[in-house]
């Protein structure tokens, strides 16, 4: 018995190779041509159209293959299984009507005559964007907003015209796919008029006509960091030494901190916010684990400047790169009190005539997402810029100086990676006296 088992698992194995290439390179199935779909309903939007098409009830039928030709006269097509009743058709650099042919597909790879239909994209994202698209001037160079509200793909190209030669000169690219769109273009000369130009492109490699804007940037310097220092500032007493209790770290909710973290061989504390040294990662400012969310710290800047923006470096480690300890929703305030005695400070953030909310932010990776990363070397190279670069907060135009500001960490990526700790490599605050 078991050597006609051997038998024929070798007789098996000879007529497997004996079909040869030409049975595994080559379709098989029936010929025949397949029936055509009937086409339902087109549904047009911004750049596409969707086609909706009753099947043929004909077992032949293995896909429905469309083909169409973009204004830029590029040919392109997409394919739907048996078991899907529509097909998108997109790419269009401009609105207008366009043919699209409707193949039925054999499973021998035969085509049918193909059916006809027109489809009417609307004006396209990209252009949609450019329409509402405002420059204006900021701290060192300009503010570019728009509504992206379909969520497509774009690049922004910034231009400044050379004052000598007029060339336009590019300066920068952004990418993004969020509905509501906003970037800065800095590092150029303040309080001097200067020519600036933005164009959008779709992923199709559509380009919008330029948009240009004379603008003066506004002055800011970054603040010296060597005037910084921590206020502690915690329920004060008059003569500032009322501490809460802070067994468990159950600390109340607007305690100016918490106990910090440290591990054998690295340094935490808190001149490593503000000491310079983005790049290393057992110098980081670390709170400690199991402390309850909001995390915060007040910080005296030194004097008193007018606040343009606030950089924050999460802790360079690959375990903490929008994972971990990386912060994701910060709360910024500043003191309406400015003078130089921090125990004059009101010690409730909660107090609208004491603090003053400079803005609520969302740092996101690079896509727009708050998903923490499964692993380490998941990032994208988008990702890694913002890494490098920092996350950029705008912070309220306000119209008092502050010296005294509350940066409040509301939640990280993830909180069940240590222990719902936050990790910050440096921040950097920018404004004017």
């Amino acid at each position: 018995m078991m050597k006609q088992l051997k038998t024929a698992f070798f007789i098996a194995i000879i007529l497997f190779y004996a079909c040869g290439d030409d049975q595994l390179n080559n379709p098989t199935g029936s010929t025949d041509i397949p029936r055509q779909v009937t086409v339902k309903e087109v549904v047009n939007f911004s750049g596409a159209s969707i086609i909706y098409y009753d099947r043929p009830n004909d077992e032949n039928l293995q896909y429905v293959k469309a083909v169409w030709t973009t204004d830029d006269g590029i040919e392109y097509n997409q394919t739907a299984s048996f078991y899907t009743d529509s097909l998108l058709v997109d790419g269009f650099g401009e609105e207008g009507s366009y043919t699209v042919k409707l193949y039925s597909v054999s499973h021998g790879q035969t085509y049918s005559e193909p059916v006809e239909v027109t489809v009417n994209p609307t004006r396209p994202p990209y252009m949609v964007v450019h329409d509402n698209l405002q420059i204006s001037p900021t701290f060192m160079g300009i503010r570019v907003t728009a509504e992206n509200e379909t969520g497509a793909k774009l690049a922004f190209r910034t231009f400044k015209q050379d004052e000598a030669t007029d060339e336009w000169v590019e300066v920068g690219t952004y990418y993004t796919v969020n509905p509501n769109v906003e970037y800065f273009n800095r590092g150029h000369e303040p309080d001097i008029d200067q020519n600036f130009r933005v164009q959008v492109r779709d992923r199709w490699g559509h380009w919008s006509p330029p948009k240009d804007v004379s603008c003066s940037p506004w002055f800011e310097m970054e603040l010296p960091k060597n005037l910084f220092r921590e206020i502690a500032l915690c329920n004060l007493s008059g003569d500032g030494s009322s501490v809460p209790d802070q067994t468990g770290y159950a600390l109340p909710s607007n305690f100016w901190g918490h106990k910090m973290h440290s591990w054998s061989g690295s340094a935490t504390s808190f001149d490593r916010l503000y000491d310079g040294e983005i790049g290393t990662s057992s110098q980081c400012y670390h709170t400690k684990p199991l402390a309850p969310f909001p995390h915060h710290f007040t910080i005296d800047l030194g004097d008193k400047y007018n606040l343009s923006r606030f950089l924050l470096w999460p802790r360079n480690d690959a375990s903490n790169q929008f994972r971990g300890g990386h912060p994701q929703i910060v709360r910024v305030y500043g003191a309406s009190y400015n003078g130089d005695s921090p125990s004059e400070l009101v010690d409730d953030i909660n107090d609208e005539e004491a603090w003053l909310d400079l803005g609520l932010f969302y740092l996101s990776r690079a896509d727009g997402s708050f998903e923490p990363y499964p692993g380490t070397n998941d990032r994208t190279a988008e990702d890694n810029e913002i890494l490098v670069n920092g996350h950029e907060m705008t912070l309220n135009a306000i119209d008092q100086p502050v010296r005294y500001v509350r940066v409040q960490f509301i939640k990280a990526f993830a909180t069940s990676l240590h222990a719902g700790s936050i990790q910050i490599g440096e921040i950097s605050f920018f404004g004017a006296n």
